[in-house]
């Protein structure tokens, strides 16, 4: 297995906080003002044209070249000076991608030598290798994965596949120490979560952090772990549902997310795949609910859809 170099793995020094305690959600709803966008690769996939792009937040990867096509097996990432000039010099916050429960084998944590890692989870109905986030041994390369993601200078996490919880926790054959039910597993995640928003603040004390799906998270929970959700709500500070007005959409949906979310002050980002014809239907729904959308035109991340202002 590949180790990180020194420097990707040591915290910088965390930079001091001397906005309000509440700087965090007035700098996410303002960026969100002037629309959002998420790009993970493709041909316009570099710093010079993020850079240009008129978002007021981005949701990127930090990885430019993946480990499977560098010469030592290391991903490459976005400079410090790149990051700043995409972040347009901190003018606009600029989130990177990790993923909280799959395994991604072009990533460098990837063994080299074929045996199985003991953070490897169970593979999914879908095909999905899940990583087993309720071990110590993903834990520890998922920090490391944040203080590498921080330097890069970035402003905050986007965690993707929060859902997995569910997934895990609904498996009927299960390995001795995996969470023995959805309870259990919404348990482990709400604390998971927590642990990588503390990781990135020791490098950027405000960093921004947003979950990608897991809604019914503190609900799956239960009310004995009703501390433990107000603690992860407070820890993070927006969430995003994808295909929330297509394949997902539903009313439990859309109540849970009003009044486990926004009725909480925590912005909700809806991201859905749509054709032209159907894209404005769905942001004047998102708008109704007070959602900030965006709308992936062609099916993919590969280029940044226009942004989505804000409901006027």
């Amino acid at each position: 297995m590949f180790v990180a170099a020194a420097a990707s793995l040591t915290s910088l020094p965390g930079l001091a906080c001397t906005e309000p305690a509440d700087s965090r959600a007035l700098r996410l709803t303002s960026a969100l003002k002037s629309g959002y966008g998420v790009q993970y690769w493709g041909a316009s996939f570099q710093a010079e044209t993020l850079a240009q792009a008129p978002h007021g937040l981005l949701i990127i990867e930090a990885t430019k070249i993946g480990a499977a096509d560098t010469s030592d097996g290391r991903e490459v990432t976005f400079t410090a000076e790149e990051m700043e000039r995409i972040r347009r010099q901190g003018e606009r916050p600029v989130l990177a991608y990790l993923n909280l429960t799959e395994v991604e084998p072009w990533r460098d944590y990837w063994p080299e030598d074929g045996k199985t890692p003991p953070w490897l989870g169970p593979e999914t109905s879908t095909g999905d290798k899940l990583a087993a986030f309720w071990r110590s041994e993903w834990r520890k390369i998922l920090r490391q994965r944040v203080i590498r993601l921080m330097n890069t200078g970035v402003d905050g996490l986007f965690l993707d596949d929060a859902l997995n919880y569910f997934v895990a926790g609904s498996l009927k054959d299960k390995a001795p120490d995996m969470p023995s039910d959805v309870p259990a597993a919404a348990e482990v995640m709400l604390s998971l979560v927590q642990e990588i928003a503390a990781e990135a603040r020791t490098v950027r004390c405000n960093a921004l952090i947003i979950v990608n799906n897991g809604v019914f998270v503190g609900r799956d929970a239960g009310s004995k772990s009703r501390a433990a959700f107000n603690t992860y709500r407070a820890a993070i500070d927006g969430i995003m549902i994808e295909d929330g007005f297509g394949g997902a959409d539903t009313p439990v949906l859309h109540t849970a997310l009003q009044e486990d979310y926004i009725a909480e002050g925590i912005p909700v980002l809806s991201l859905d795949f749509a054709a032209k014809a159907q894209a404005e239907d769905m942001v004047n729904r998102a708008h109704v609910k007070g959602y900030a959308p965006y709308i992936v035109l062609d099916g993919s991340f590969s280029s940044l859809a226009p942004p989505v202002p804000s409901a006027p």
